[in-house]
């Protein structure tokens, strides 16, 4: 893609996927509530919100983002130790993940997300030829970013934890670390991986499903069988916005962790496919402004947060899919939630701000 290209593709994306995702808040809570727009006025609220940290994101100097990275990253492990103190934290469905400041409810594994690849992003630039030996490039990069996936296992937030150790092995990665320790890291993860589902009856009866969802309809398979049931009937161009069936407390979650199949019912395999465009192109893009970095933080900031964005992405619409089991994980830029909405238009202005710039950061 060409350079002068990149800022326009990723604006055009995140516009287009977060008017999709207003449409749909709409169009999948309605039924929800006895106030059809209750849903829908406060996710328009959090897109103005959003498109103003956007903005403000575009302008401040990327030198901000180095300095903060530190203090960002402890910001944000305290937010998620707060969330587990009883009467300060907010849980829903048994999951302490909100701190609760007033009317509004902030999610603290939704600034993790920013705060890790800044803070991995500074480390892997300071470390440079370094990243080569074990006790730098990997150990510290283990302890730090292990200390935030224990608290969200504790919270809990499976989901947020894979994908935080997902861009922490990404970043490690591209910033040198040698592949044969990476490939033992991984190694060893697997069966811990696996104790954390097998070690949890909730967890490991949502494997279970997965496996073979349609005989658990009525349990841990209900979700995966009525998304797959709402794609498949949308069939090439979808029932019409607002005409969808499966919303009508058939898909729990139909605005937010299952907002693309709703999508896929009412939109069709057209409306499907602009949204997994969109995020191509955000893919990309962002990884076209990372390698045209000159300054290593900055083309490892790029690699960071395209690579939360995409993979979260992935993610969903695996789960949307029935190919991996189902997690707590909303659509970026789509799916409801204010949290997730501000934090993802604030690192796609990040981006947007190292694509206009070029390959010479503001300090």
């Amino acid at each position: 893609m060409k350079r002068n290209l990149l800022p326009a593709a990723l604006l055009l994306s995140v516009l287009v996927l977060t008017g999709m995702g207003l449409v749909m808040t709409y169009s999948g809570s309605a039924f929800v509530t006895r106030d059809p727009w209750f849903f829908a006025k406060r996710q328009w609220a959090y897109a103005a919100a959003a498109a103003l940290g956007m903005a403000v994101a575009v302008v401040v100097p990327v030198g901000v983002y180095r300095r903060a990275a530190y203090p960002l990253y402890a910001l944000a492990l305290g937010v998620l130790v707060l969330v587990l103190v009883p009467g300060v934290g907010h849980s829903v469905r048994g999951a302490a993940r909100w701190l609760r400041l007033g009317p509004v409810h902030v999610q603290g594994g939704e600034l993790l997300k920013m705060a890790l690849v800044c803070f991995l992003a500074m480390s892997l630039a300071k470390k440079g030829p370094k990243m080569l030996l074990f006790r730098v490039g990997i150990v510290p990069h283990l302890l730090l970013p292990g200390v935030a996936v224990a608290l969200l296992l504790a919270e809990p937030d499976f989901g947020t934890a894979v994908l935080a150790v997902a861009v922490t092995g990404a970043l490690l990665f591209v910033g040198g670390a040698r592949a044969a320790y990476l490939v033992g890291l991984l190694v060893l993860a697997v069966p811990l991986g696996l104790h954390a589902i097998t070690s949890s009856p909730y967890r490991l009866r949502r494997l279970v499903a997965f496996l073979d969802p349609w005989s658990h309809r009525q349990g841990a398979g209900y979700q995966v069988v009525e998304s797959l049931i709402a794609l498949g009937s949308g069939k090439l161009g979808g029932t019409g916005v607002g005409h969808g069936t499966a919303k009508l407390h058939f898909l729990p979650d139909a605005h937010t962790d299952f907002v693309l199949a709703l999508i896929g019912q009412e939109w069709g395999f057209i409306g499907v496919s602009v949204a997994v465009l969109c995020f191509v192109t955000i893919a990309v893009a962002g990884f076209g402004v990372a390698a045209r970095q000159t300054d290593p933080f900055c083309r490892y900031l790029a690699a960071g947060l395209t690579t939360t964005l995409v993979l979260q992405a992935v993610i969903n619409v695996f789960v949307t899919l029935g190919i991996v089991p189902t997690k707590g994980m909303g659509l970026p830029f789509v799916s409801y939630g204010g949290s997730s909405l501000l934090v993802s238009c604030w690192m796609a202005g990040m981006l947007l701000q190292l694509a206009l710039r070029g390959t010479t950061p503001n300090q």
